[in-house]
């Protein structure tokens, strides 16, 4: 156990908590392994906020107050307020860990919501209140975290970055895929815009005479239409669509692939973010190919670690698979520096030993 453990009587999970959720699912197997005691006051995440508040403020008044830190997971930012309350009456830090700015996404990502209308307004002023009012802000990248920091946090905001990092208990190195007349591309995700999966029908399209190369996709979300029609359109017999699967089998799927996707989005957010697929498929020790981007350059090493292309490039994400296909030595190096490099520093203990330092951090403030 680290020193930050050591000092840390015990974490309090706090809020609207999605179960399994790769983001706090790493960081609490981290503190779970060492023995940092994590305390339980959530609610149905899908609730009202009205209803949510009332189930945490029941769990409340049961629970333990032996711990010094109430910590509100991703996507929360209707908890912050309650969450802030209560810290201060137990005289611990509110740690939040937005992992999304909602104006952001609703704006910029998703295009769902235009940037004058009310949903901007009301999701901008939500950013800022749950960063105004938290001790600890923890974002994902260096790059989200100069966002947070220019764009909607206060001044005097003390906000760390935490890296998504992966469970290397589920995402273990795997051996090569066996040797074969083809080999697979996979991509998984759930369709954001972010995610660029047109990017990835461009580059099987130009390499639809490969014969070699298979692609899967594996998922459903926001432009799966959109790219199921492009798919079929174009009559690409080279490309897979399998609809969502538990996360258990994602293991198989990865450790079938020769080569695995990260984004391609041309969005501000895929810029900044680094996504928990990058870290899990670099954790079986599997090559990895994802846009360049100041998040992915501040994290790991380009071209020795991760292989990466210009965002919104088809082109240039054909000529990447095939330069990997073709040679398995090099292939092979990338898919090994870069497992040695998230074991190292991304895998839950260290991610868990650095959000405990933020903590201490926060509460000597």
């Amino acid at each position: 156990m680290g020193a930050g453990a050591a000092r840390m009587r015990g974490v309090c999970l706090f809020g609207g908590h999605h179960a399994g959720y790769p983001r706090s699912a790493v960081i609490l197997a981290g503190l779970s392994r060492l023995g940092v005691p994590i305390v339980s006051c959530v609610a149905n995440p899908r609730a009202k906020a009205i209803r949510r508040y009332a189930q945490v403020l029941r769990q409340w008044r049961r629970v333990d107050r032996s711990f010094d830190a109430l910590f509100v997971p991703e996507f929360r930012h209707k908890d912050v307020p309650l969450a802030y309350v209560l810290a201060r009456r137990a005289g611990v830090p509110c740690v939040f860990d937005p992992l999304v700015s909602r104006f952001d996404t609703r704006v910029h990502d998703r295009g769902d919501a235009d940037a004058r209308g009310p949903q901007a307004w009301h999701n901008h002023n939500l950013d800022r209140m749950a960063f105004a009012l938290s001790d600890l802000v923890l974002a994902d990248t260096h790059a989200h975290a100069r966002f947070f920091a220019e764009e909607l946090a206060p001044p005097d905001t003390l906000i760390r970055v935490l890296e998504v990092g992966y469970d290397d208990a589920v995402f273990e190195p795997a051996p090569p895929a066996p040797a074969s007349d083809r080999v697979t591309v996979l991509f998984y995700g759930s369709y954001l815009p972010l995610h660029g999966v047109p990017v990835v029908v461009a580059a099987a399209e130009r390499l639809r005479e490969d014969a070699r190369i298979r692609f899967e996709l594996v998922g459903g979300g926001q432009t799966y239409g959109a790219v199921e029609r492009e798919i079929r359109e174009r009559r690409l017999t080279n490309v897979t669509l399998t609809p969502r699967i538990p996360l258990a089998e994602l293991p198989r799927r990865i450790a079938g692939a020769t080569v695995c996707l990260g984004i391609f989005g041309s969005t501000p957010k895929a810029a900044r973010v680094v996504p928990n697929k990058v870290y899990q498929c670099m954790g079986m020790e599997r090559a990895v190919v994802t846009m360049d981007s100041p998040a992915v350059r501040e994290t790991f090493r380009v071209g020795e670690e991760i292989v990466t292309i210009p965002a919104a490039d088809g082109e240039a994400l054909a000529f990447a698979i095939r330069a990997l296909v073709a040679n398995p030595e090099y292939r092979a190096r990338v898919a090994r520096a870069g497992a040695i490099r998230v074991a190292r520093d991304y895998s839950p203990v260290p991610i868990a030993r650095r959000f405990l330092s933020y903590c201490e951090e926060a509460r000597a403030r």
